[in-house]
């Protein structure tokens, strides 16, 4: 009786434990490079995982501030071992989660020192409530990016740079490649029970967006789900995810991938 009452309380336990969130999907990798502000490849039991960063979202790399970010990203974590917090895995097989370094929130830093949104669509959690004020507050100070004026989100960018740029002419890329972020990086208060550091809960999966833009008579070959190279470029002129990947893939000159994750369209189509 005494060895039933102990196995029960070793299983009752091991449960108790499991069911943390805060451990139940964190593991540990080395940043090998840096693809955005918001975008990491790690180094994580021999193979390199995807991690996009949760609940934030970064200029991207065409835009003013989009290499300042991820000189700021690359300053803070690249060649260094991290941990991944995972939320949830995507269709691309990305990893969508917090990630920490010596102890504290990357998403979170990126945010305090200026060169991320808190992408408020997907960011559900309790601390997200928080990034809301960080952000707010380097606004205020006119920190990283916001010390520009007029800085558009990258969803927004995007849209409007596929309907001012005709189909031969490429856009202007502000930003030359020796574009450095703040040297300067601060960092959020030290971690306390109840801050940003904890997770609580997977985030509800994003609803995923049915408007369709018009298109042309030339994008679809009749007959089947194959497309054909037609000049068209951005993501304001796709159908469809799938659509967009293979204009990706296979086609010149196209403006749709942002921050350089392989995954055109994240805003429009492929979510």
């Amino acid at each position: 009786m005494k060895h039933f009452f102990n196995a029960q309380s070793a299983a009752a336990l091991l449960i108790a434990v499991l069911s943390i969130p805060s451990l139940s999907f964190a593991w540990s990798g080395k940043v090998v490079s840096v693809s955005g502000g918001d975008t990491l490849k790690v180094l994580h039991d021999g193979r390199e995982e995807t991690i996009r960063l949760y609940g934030i979202d970064t200029p991207d790399n065409g835009q003013s501030a989009g290499l300042k970010a991820k000189d700021l990203t690359s300053s803070l974590v690249a060649g260094r071992n991290i941990e991944v917090e995972s939320k949830e895995v995507d269709r691309y097989g990305r990893t969508i989660g917090l990630v920490r370094v010596d102890g504290v929130v990357l998403n979170e830093m990126i945010v305090r020192n200026g060169y991320a949104w808190v992408f408020h669509q997907y960011c559900d959690e309790k601390f997200c409530s928080d990034w809301v004020k960080t952000e707010g507050e380097a606004r205020r100070q006119k920190k990283g990016m916001w010390s520009e004026d007029n800085i558009v989100p990258p969803w927004e960018w995007r849209e409007q740079d596929s309907g001012k740029m005709s189909e031969d002419k490429s856009p202007e890329i502000t930003p030359g490649p020796n574009a450095t972020a703040e040297t300067s990086v601060e960092l959020p208060p030290a971690a306390t029970e109840g801050n940003s550091s904890a997770v609580q809960s997977r985030p509800a999966a994003p609803e995923r967006k049915t408007t369709f833009h018009d298109v042309s008579r030339n994008e679809v070959l009749k007959g089947g789900s194959r497309f054909r190279c037609d000049g068209r470029t951005y993501c304001s002129q796709m159908t469809s995810c799938e659509e967009a990947t293979f204009f990706l893939k296979n086609c010149p000159g196209t403006k749709m991938d942002g921050n350089n994750d392989g995954v055109p369209c994240e805003r429009q189509w492929c979510r």
